[in-house]
């Protein structure tokens, strides 16, 4: 084999191989959304003011479930019909090409469906008042086949362009892509007579400015716009992730933008769906949120924003005011998030308020919660808000960091730790361990460091521990009450419930209300041998019984005696009944 020795140098020039034809179907989704967007577009280019779409059964020999399609406009037209087919070649003037970067390639939307064109150009753009016609199939985009243009009376009058083709969609699916098609289009669309109806893509903006030839909106939203379009090309909505602020009260303000006349942002040709990575679109997403800062500088009362917030805003000379002094009350989760309601009004801060950093899981937090109340710390108790950190007031407030639980037991103190440790020993047989009805002391250790770097430790007196982590029936949970405790079995029962109840949203599992009811049971009954004499838990066995299977019998403007024996069960009724009924076992 002979070898090819390359030249010391070689000088060589871009060009495109014909070989690239053959991937023009390629270059577009074919998709009818992008065919009538391309279209439209090509209309807004020429100068067309409205576009008029018609559909219409086709006839048999395309198929009985084919529509055909005529796209026209009055734009000024085609001069010459080569440019069609002569890809990356446009008839755009200079001032279209300029703004816009225009491709010349919108007609290969087509290349895979095919179409036919017939157009007259507007005078004094040609010498000849008669429009031309040109029927295109797949052959003739990827350059197998010779297109041929001839004269067509019938063309766009006094000037336009026509642009017909078949869809296989239903007439219902394409009025909805024309008509997402031409929500945003600087130009009237009708869709068989129907004109469309059309709108701003600013509309709900609050605040609006110009910047480098880009219209920049602030818009107050529920939701960023993560997946929503968030910039129009002339009417070609795509999103290319311009930020969003939100502010501590939960309030979130976006950005749209409207391209005018912006050669800096580049867009992927030929479709335009996406934008180019480059610096002016990283410019532009920063002078975005800066537009969001101006427009909320004068507003009253203003917003709270996080310290970064205030910070970028400063940096730009924009002045936001800093978040009062004020904070939400701290309260701990429940295992089942669906029931936690959290404080959503602010309170003003006292002298001897403290942020709680302390993070553990509901059965640590709301025993916690339940000592906090007792020894009267709770009102000082805040919910930590790490996006104000860096303001002064903030920066300045002690934070709770830790709490830790010793139990006393037949004058023995252990940690939470060792009773778990000895506990599933117990369980598992290792260890004859076993719970004690009563504590004789629940000791509670808090940490709150001090901005200074000092940490204080305080110490307040429990009256309940739980030391089971693992959200489930609290049946086989070990927990502690000490004996002088006032709880009640109901108060524990509910305690139990916020600590641990998590029901399951497996397939197989039961339903809400059924998991809850059985939850209720096992807590009551946990709660009732804790706190309850044998006598008290027998009555309010009975009751929980009648509550859940009996009560709802009787009507509601009556009552009900029942006297229950060994073999026998009495129930009389109140009310307009007077009768009694006796029920007998055998």
């Amino acid at each position: 084999m002979t070898q090819v020795q390359a030249p010391d140098t070689m000088q060589i020039r871009a060009r495109i191989h014909p070989r690239a034809l053959d991937h023009m179907p390629l270059f577009f989704d074919a998709t009818t959304p992008t065919v009538f967007s391309e279209l439209i577009q090509n209309a807004r280019r020429a100068g067309a003011s409205r576009v008029d779409i018609t559909i219409e059964p086709a006839d048999s020999s395309v198929g009985n479930e084919t529509l055909k399609v005529t796209v026209q406009d009055n734009g000024h037209g085609i001069t010459d019909p080569s440019v069609v087919l002569s890809f990356g070649q446009s008839a755009w003037g200079e001032d279209v090409a300029r703004r816009e970067r225009a491709a010349g390639m919108g007609i290969a939307c087509l290349a895979r469906r095919g179409c036919s064109i017939s157009s007259r150009a507007e005078a004094p753009r040609t010498r000849h008042a008669t429009g031309w016609r040109m029927t295109l199939g797949p052959d003739h985009f990827l350059g197998k086949t010779v297109a041929t243009a001839v004269s067509d009376k019938t063309a766009p009058s006094p000037f336009g362009t026509c642009v017909t083709f078949h869809a296989t969609e239903s007439s219902s699916m394409l009025r909805s892509v024309v008509t997402n098609a031409s929500r945003y289009a600087p130009l009237q669309v009708s869709f068989n007579g129907t004109e469309l109806a059309r709108r701003e893509f600013l509309e709900t903006a609050l605040h609006r400015e110009e910047w480098n030839g880009v219209t920049l909106g602030v818009i107050k939203s529920r939701h960023p716009f993560y997946r929503q379009p968030d910039l129009s090309f002339h009417g070609v909505t795509l999103n290319v992730c311009l930020p969003h602020v939100k502010s501590l009260n939960g309030e979130i303000w976006t950005v749209r933008a409207d391209m005018v006349d912006c050669r800096e942002l580049e867009l992927v040709l030929p479709a335009r769906k996406e934008a180019v990575e480059n610096a002016f679109l990283r410019e532009l997403r920063h002078e975005a949120r800066l537009a969001i800062y101006r427009a909320l500088e004068p507003t009253d009362p203003p917003p709270r924003f996080a310290y970064e917030d205030h910070v970028r805003a400063a940096n730009a000379g924009i002045d936001l005011p800093a978040p009062p002094v004020a904070l939400r009350r701290w309260r701990p989760r429940t295992a089942d998030v669906h029931e936690w309601r959290g404080d959503t009004e602010l309170e003003n801060l006292g002298p001897d308020s403290i942020i709680v950093e302390y993070d553990a899981d509901p059965p640590d937090t709301q025993t916690f919660f339940r000592t906090a109340r007792r020894a009267k710390l709770a009102p000082n108790l805040f919910e930590a808000d790490r996006r104000l950190a860096g303001y002064a007031w903030y920066d300045k407030l002690p934070r709770l960091t830790d709490v830790n639980t010793h139990i006393e037991i037949d004058g023995v103190p252990y940690t939470e730790r060792e009773l778990r440790r000895q506990f599933r020993a117990a369980r598992y047989g290792d260890d004859d361990f076993g719970p004690r009805d009563r504590a004789t002391r629940i000791v509670t250790t808090v940490s709150v460091a001090r901005p200074d770097g000092t940490q204080d430790t305080n110490r307040y007196m429990a009256d309940i521990a739980f030391l089971d982590k693992e959200f489930d029936l609290p049946s086989d949970t070990p927990s502690f009450v000490t004996a002088g405790s006032d709880i009640s079995a109901d108060e524990l029962a509910q305690l139990l419930r916020r600590a641990y109840f998590c029901p399951s949203d497996d397939s197989e599992a039961d339903s809400y209300e059924s998991q809850s009811d059985q939850f209720d049971d096992a807590a009551l009954h946990v709660a009732l041998k804790h706190v309850a004499s044998a006598e008290e838990a027998i009555r309010t066995a009975i009751a929980q019984v009648v509550r859940r299977e009996i009560q709802q019998l009787i009507p509601r403007d009556r009552h009900a005696d029942i006297t229950i024996s060994s073999n026998r069960i009495d129930i009389t009724l109140g009310g307009p009944l007077k009768a009694e009924t006796g029920v007998r076992f055998p």
